[in-house]
């Protein structure tokens, strides 16, 4: 269609001809980005089979009732432009209206009248495609407006949530172990979110005037919960270099039901954050190998049943690795997050666990390639080679031979911080690549043993490896040769015998 602009005093000299017509034509964005704001006369060139109309477009001012032109010009036909004035009782989205009509000029006014209801009952319209296609367009906005409106709420609810005391939560709606004293008389108020991890996120709380830690897991997975729960509540678990573990709660009352495990919170957090904020010396890093090892000892030990006690069985952590140790006020170290142990039972199998499970970097080359004995032994051996490399972490952030480097995670060096699963696998596996022993460290004595004991916790022949026992007996030792040479130095001829093969 073919369109020639005239100025109005042109417009009214042409003669009229039959097949053509004329239309107000005026262009909002010609007016404010070339500043032709006039309103000129658009020559409507009509096609042999189809006739053409004139619209506006325009807007009407909420507050002062201002009619504000949009558009005006020539418009190829529809069925609906077939009035000689342009009327329109629709109001479009944005507050806009839309007009057309037939006939020349006819769109030099326009107005909206609003619909009026007829007295009598309308004559249904049959529904065209285009009604549906509305319908179905509206349909969808609303539920789409009241997920968003839900989920707002949901969320609000949620962090609201997490500073309140919890003991507004009804008593039937919430499972308290009644074993722990601590938790008889709440409430438990959550202070800060510390970490969010696989499992859910653990959070600093205030339990009568008494810092603890509440780990939440998510529905998801509730069966994390219920593992860390059965390690838990095992006979003589109670251990200085095991977590303390205070009680259990379930909170179903919100959206998405919550499980809750409250432990003693330790303000120096996991040995790796700490490490990246502090350097150690040697007895710091004697100290806390010597805890650790006994911890994860304790964990892997069978202890008979007591007249008193019942069987305390032999635990795979699966999982150890340097954020899963914490570190006390003192330094001591003591072992958590259980939540993908493995117990082993007097006369039992292990049945169908999967083996392949941890952290990618701490697993062992048997794990990575699928090659695991699924025996007690072999599952203990997993956590001794993790262990071998928590101790190479120590050691790489002591100061006792000359200022260390900055903290890195085992392999990160070689590997970068997120190595894919093949990566480690053709590193470990293949290439049997360990994390770099420096020659310095050798110029140290007790430094130098404790490179020797990583070195066999990492073997790569998981028979090969120390057991938990012997990492924990090989500290002992460090820990009574260091002693002597202390009171050797200080010239000290005799001093009260003490036992320093305790774990505390």
């Amino acid at each position: 269609m073919m369109l020639r602009i005239l100025s109005l005093s042109e417009a009214f000299i042409l003669p009229p001809e039959s097949h053509k017509i004329d239309c107000e034509f005026y262009n909002e964005t010609n007016c404010t980005e070339k500043g032709d704001c006039a309103t000129k006369v658009e020559h409507c060139e009509t096609e042999s089979d189809k006739l053409s109309d004139c619209y506006v477009l325009w807007s009407i001012d909420k507050v002062t009732g201002e009619v504000h032109i949009k558009m005006k010009g020539c418009f190829t036909q529809i069925d609906d432009c077939n009035q000689t004035e342009c009327v329109t009782n629709y109001t479009r989205s944005g507050n806009y209206y839309f007009c057309c009509c037939r006939g020349s000029m006819c769109n030099t006014d326009q107005r909206w009248e609003p619909p009026t209801t007829e007295a009598t009952t309308p004559v249904p319209k049959a529904k065209t495609p285009e009604d549906n296609d509305l319908i179905y367009i509206i349909i969808c906005s609303v539920i789409l407006a009241v997920l968003i409106i839900i989920t707002g709420i949901g969320l609000f609810l949620y962090r609201r949530r997490k500073q309140a005391h919890f003991n507004e939560i009804p008593t039937n709606e919430a499972e308290v172990n009644s074993s722990s004293p601590l938790l008889s008389n709440r409430p438990i108020q959550l202070l800060e979110l510390k970490a969010s991890g696989r499992f859910g996120d653990v959070w600093q709380a205030k339990l009568h005037n008494q810092d603890v830690a509440v780990k939440i897991f998510r529905m998801q997975e509730k069966e994390s919960w219920n593992t860390e729960l059965e390690i838990y509540k095992l006979p003589r678990m109670h251990h200085p270099n095991i977590l303390e573990f205070l009680g259990h709660e379930k909170h179903k009352d919100k959206m998405q039901p919550e499980f809750w495990l409250i432990s003693a919170y330790q303000h120096n957090g996991s040995l790796c954050d700490y490490l990246k904020s502090h350097t150690i010396s040697y007895s710091e890093l004697s100290k806390i190998a010597k805890t650790m090892a006994c911890g994860l000892a304790h964990l892997h030990e069978e202890i008979p049943a007591t007249e008193t006690e019942g069987l305390k069985p032999s635990i795979a952590h699966r999982d150890f690795k340097s954020k899963n140790v914490l570190l006390k006020s003192d330094l001591t170290a003591c072992i958590a997050d259980f939540g993908l142990a493995m117990i082993f039972e007097p006369g039992k199998s292990c049945g169908d666990t999967h083996g392949q499970v941890g952290t990618r970097r701490y697993m062992a080359p048997e794990v990575l390639e699928g090659a695991i004995n699924f025996n007690r032994d072999a599952f203990l051996k997993i956590d001794v080679y993790a262990c071998g490399l928590v101790l190479w972490e120590m050691v790489s952030r002591c100061d006792a031979v000359e200022p260390p480097a900055e903290y890195l995670l085992p392999f990160e060096a070689e590997l970068g911080q997120g190595p894919t699963l093949e990566e480690v696998q053709e590193n470990v596996v293949m290439k049997k690549l360990r994390p770099q022993i420096l020659n310095s460290w050798r110029s140290h004595s007790g430094i130098s043993n404790i490179c020797d004991t990583m070195e066999e916790c990492w073997d790569h022949d998981a028979e090969a490896r120390l057991s938990s026992s012997c990492v924990m007996e090989r500290f002992s030792q460090l820990n009574k040769y260091a002693l002597t040479q202390l009171l050797i130095e200080n010239n000290i001829n005799s001093v009260d015998a003490r036992d320093t093969s305790s774990c505390l």
